[in-house]
């Protein structure tokens, strides 16, 4: 069937959408798509009701490049993301598995005022009718009335409590940053910077799911044990087995982090970092099937959210079912391998680490050459890394290449200044969330 082309404005269910600027304004408000995101709904729209296929796609959106499949699959969930839509129940954008996409909505072509008296030339014919400045007078008066609407409908949207910032402010992106740090310092500032955002916007979503994660982040790693030495947990795994997150305080903060984490869900049932806040906090209370249904929630929600895969996994092996979950680890490094031009604070301290901890697992089911190839893809991209080293080395030291062995070691000991770093064992990574 031939495509049709659309004006620069379609009606789309309940959303208008402008393709020249991207604009899109419906029940939710109005916000800005990105120019490929918009490209991807007005060539959808081109074809209601018809599968295009993913090869078309790449190539109207991406001419002459090229560009992995995860590129069109951000724009989709970006675009679904905009629209209130979900891939499981779909109501505009339907997956065709293997083919492509379908837009299934209703959509209707904005005519522009050209086209309108293109189309209906008796209506304008009749329109000359109508003295110029009486005319002129009543388009005045419409303007009016619809400006004064407007204004009405604005002022009423602000008296209402938004679900959630299409993007965080940027006090609350400051405070992820210093959460993703992982030291003791970083956290408690993260806590005090999300505490002002939610003193200003208590409904802030973003704001509420990043202080529950720093509140279990604390209850776990730096426990308040008074009158005992002071501790330090980097693995929940290791805090659980240590029995202090069911004592005071930690279960109490415990719980004031599940009540912000749900709140964020109630808030924003569409926002990935809600929905793996509560599953957050639902593995440090030991709720584990919870936690794994709110984390797989929060993964379809946003298929990059690679400290959601981790903690999966985490959670998996928290529970016995280690097999299971060195895919999730591996799904975790690729989605930090995507992300990582645009979120490099926050993936840089974590994604050697990650590498290493793969690595790591392959050695220990016995498969020393995943093994090897896994550390030196962490070399790849984090040359001289310490821990990559030394398990590498080790590897080859096992296999009888004690040259081999002895030459990474001397190099990071010469460059780097590790002591005997090849002579320990490995150490696994900590889990980033």
């Amino acid at each position: 069937m031939k495509s049709i082309t659309y004006p620069d404005e379609i009606q789309l269910g309940n959303w208008r959408v402008t393709r020249a600027t991207g604009e899109i304004m419906g029940p939710d408000g109005r916000q800005r798509l990105e120019p490929k995101v918009a490209d991807l709904l007005f060539l959808l729209a081109a074809s209601p009701g018809e599968a295009v296929s993913r090869e078309r796609i790449m190539e109207a959106l991406w001419p002459g490049q090229v560009v992995g499949d995860d590129s069109l699959a951000r724009a989709v969930f970006k675009l679904r993301q905009a629209l209130g839509d979900e891939a499981k129940a779909p109501r505009y954008i339907e997956t065709l598995s293997k083919r492509g996409y379908r837009l299934i909505a209703d959509v209707t072509p904005v005519p522009s005022p050209d086209m309108s008296a293109n189309v209906e030339p008796a209506a304008a014919s009749s329109s000359r009718s109508v003295p110029p400045r009486a005319a002129w007078i009543a388009l005045c008066a419409t303007a009016a009335l619809l400006l004064a609407a407007g204004a009405w409908w604005f002022a009423s949207r602000r008296a209402m409590p938004e679900p959630e910032a299409r993007q965080p402010s940027a006090l609350t992106v400051q405070a992820d940053d210093f959460y993703f740090q992982f030291t003791r310092g970083d956290n408690e500032s993260a806590i005090e910077l999300y505490e002002r955002v939610l003193a200003l916007q208590p409904d802030d979503a973003h704001a509420l799911a990043g202080l529950a994660n720093a509140l279990v982040q604390r209850a776990i790693r730096w426990p308040d044990l008074s009158g005992q030495p002071p501790m330090h947990f980097t693995r929940l795994g290791d805090a659980l087995a240590h029995g202090h997150l069911d004592r005071q305080p930690a279960s109490r903060q415990l719980e004031r982090a599940r009540l912000m984490a749900e709140r964020a869900v109630a808030v924003a049932p569409d926002s990935s970092a809600a929905h793996k806040a509560v599953g957050f906090v639902a593995s440090a209370q030991s709720r584990f099937q919870d936690a794994l249904i709110a984390y797989e929630r929060a993964v379809e929600l946003d298929p990059n959210a690679w400290g959601t895969l981790i903690n999966i996994g985490d959670v998996l092996e928290i529970t016995g079912r280690e097999r299971e979950a060195l895919p999730y680890f591996e799904r975790a490094y690729a989605a930090m391998q995507r992300s990582y031009a645009n979120n490099p604070v926050q993936i840089r301290p974590w994604y050697a680490p990650l590498g290493v901890l793969i690595a790591d697992r392959h050695a220990s089911r016995g498969d020393p050459s995943m093994a090897e190839s896994w550390y030196r893809r962490v070399l790849g991209h984090s040359p001289l890394h310490p821990e990559s080293t030394r398990g590498l080395a080790q590897l080859m030291r096992a296999g009888g290449d004690e040259a081999e062995a002895r030459r990474l070691c001397a190099e990071l000991n010469h460059r780097v200044g590790v002591d005997a770093a090849c002579d320990r064992p490995a150490e696994t990574a900590a889990d980033p969330e």
